[in-house]
């Protein structure tokens, strides 16, 4: 008989699909953001990369810098932005508490050198 195969991980856990997607996401944008550089040549960063013997390595390394830091951003604020609904507050703890002022008396007057 032909069984059928179990479920991956990535399908069976929503957590780690909503974290690796919107670190997808933000690797994307961190690479198309490294391309808009390059293309507008900002700074004369693209000129001086095509001028370069290594212009694909200094690519390289801009857009891995900008892939791992856009990724993280995302993925970590989809993260924390979580439990959040559409009460407008909560989070993982749950609504914040009503901030009431507590009246307190001084017993003595402070002393004046």
């Amino acid at each position: 008989m032909h069984q059928r195969p179990e479920a991956s991980l990535f399908v069976r856990n929503p957590a780690l699909r909503l974290v690796l997607g919107h670190a997808l996401l933000g690797s994307l944008l961190g690479l198309a953001f490294a391309v808009a550089l390059v293309a507008t040549d900002a700074h004369g960063l693209g000129t001086l990369m095509r001028g370069s013997d290594t212009g694909v390595l200094a690519f390289l390394l801009l857009a891995g810098g900008f892939v791992v830091t856009f990724g993280s951003l995302v993925a970590g604020g989809a993260v924390m932005l979580l439990g959040e609904g559409s009460s407008g507050g909560g989070g993982l703890r749950g609504p914040a508490p009503a901030l009431v002022p507590i009246p307190v008396r001084a017993r003595r007057r402070a002393r004046r050198d």
